[in-house]
């Protein structure tokens, strides 16, 4: 049975989620004030479909209500960048022993209509003060990543992608410093990707 106690690590990213509705971040020069993104409408059957997986990049899947809170809500968000969504997650992984890092998905699978501009909304709830482009992986599409720090100053990676099918964020918490996490990111999307069927 995975504990519940709260960490420093985590506590800073389950204290944003109010934080998450109100977007007062740095993004990109010119994306201050991103448009809405158009009502798109399943028309085909999608190819890909999002999962929780048991581990994700080792970590065993947090069964805590307090750490999975903000990614479920930024789940719901990203819903709306799908038209008719055909799967979502919003899931914490790690972060359940002190100082433990954690890393926290949210996505939908659906039709994205506009795929640069959903990576750059999808991105906006998070702390990060600088962005780049950044390899999509073989699964194509949109990436981008930034990093920041949280409320209580513990290093934040957020990455995000988009692409005809599906959008979403793995966003990295850890109370050590941070490194480019590029690869941990495109390891992560494809975990959490997988055929439709």
């Amino acid at each position: 049975m995975a504990t519940t106690a709260r960490t420093r690590t985590t506590r800073a990213v389950v204290s944003t989620a109010p934080l998450l509705a109100v977007a007062g971040l740095v993004l990109v020069t010119g994306c201050t004030s991103p448009a809405p993104a158009p009502h798109a409408e399943a028309s085909t059957s999608p190819s890909r479909k999002l999962y929780t997986p048991e581990t994700l990049l080792g970590m065993p899947k947090s069964m805590s209500r307090e750490l999975t809170g903000a990614p479920r809500s930024q789940m719901e968000k990203l819903k709306r960048e799908v038209g008719v969504a055909t799967s979502a997650v919003g899931w914490a992984y790690g972060g359940e022993t002190p100082e433990a890092d954690a890393v926290f998905i949210s996505g939908a699978s659906g039709t994205v209509a506009d795929p640069a501009g959903a990576v750059v909304r999808a991105l906006q709830p998070y702390r990060i003060t600088t962005v780049n482009t950044v390899d999509a992986g073989q699964l194509g599409g949109e990436a981008r990543c930034g990093q920041g720090r949280t409320e209580d100053r513990s290093y934040l990676t957020a990455c995000g992608w988009a692409d005809k099918e599906t959008v979403g964020v793995v966003a990295f918490v850890s109370s050590q410093p941070q490194g480019d996490r590029t690869a941990d990111f495109l390891t992560a999307r494809g975990q959490l990707e997988r055929a439709a069927g």
